[in-house]
């Protein structure tokens, strides 16, 4: 927080900034409100009066269908009733609400292991490309570039190609019939992807292409190997 100056004839003291974060991956409105409340607060009490406020991010996004997204409407009645008691500016840092389902991976299979009870679909995409599952558990729906209506009745496991017990995916039940070289699309990879990659194994990252309309560019290149040795 930067000190700015002292009002005239006033006991309130102007500061440039208040900063908060309360979480990631919310999708109600209520620990928001609990937020507004407690910075209300802190205004009152302290005798500050500050030119912005900065709300964070944390917003959170549907990553399946059992998931639910944050009800913006309510959250923006939040603030409309935040900013009719107290004057200033509202900053956010929307991230993942923004970018999130943006991104996907365009994945190739390159075997698929078959045992009685499940098949083990081994991708050209690994864990050095997306850390999210292997780090923290985070779920990536998995879904056919070309779909079918031939599905088979057994857990499908997808997985990368490294040696690492945590370089997996998603587990699937009744996953359409596969074959390999099959193109998959792992989604809503637009935040916490590329940002959190890495060249473990000694293996390069993919490019990225980005997707406007009917506009396609390449906007950073497939490394090589002579690229990261």
């Amino acid at each position: 927080m930067k000190l700015v100056k002292k009002y005239k004839n006033s006991k309130f003291i102007k500061l440039k900034c208040l900063s908060v974060h309360i979480g990631s991956q919310i999708t109600s409105h209520l620990p928001y409100a609990n937020m507004l409340n407690a910075i209300s607060q802190v205004l009152r009490q302290s005798n500050y009066y500050f030119e912005y406020i900065d709300l964070g991010g944390g917003m959170g996004i549907s990553y399946s269908k059992t998931n639910k997204s944050l009800n913006y409407k309510k959250y923006n009645n939040l603030i409309k009733k935040f900013l009719k008691k107290n004057k200033t500016k509202i900053i956010f840092e929307p991230g993942r609400s923004i970018i999130g389902n943006a991104g996907w991976i365009v994945s190739k299979i390159i075997y698929i292991k078959k045992t009685n009870n499940k098949n083990f679909v081994i991708l050209d995409t690994a864990m050095n490309d997306l850390l999210r599952p292997a780090l923290y558990g985070a779920f990536h729906n998995i879904i056919p570039s070309i779909k079918n209506s031939s599905y088979i009745n057994k857990n499908h496991e997808f997985v990368g190609p490294i040696c690492e017990t945590t370089d997996k995916f998603l587990n699937l039940k009744n996953f359409q019939k596969l074959n390999e070289k099959d193109i998959l699309i792992i989604c809503d990879v637009g935040a916490y992807g590329m940002v959190l990659s890495s060249n473990y194994n000694v293996r390069a990252k993919p490019c990225e292409i980005l997707i406007n309309k009917s506009s396609v560019k390449l906007i950073s290149k497939r490394e090589k190997l002579s690229n990261i040795v």
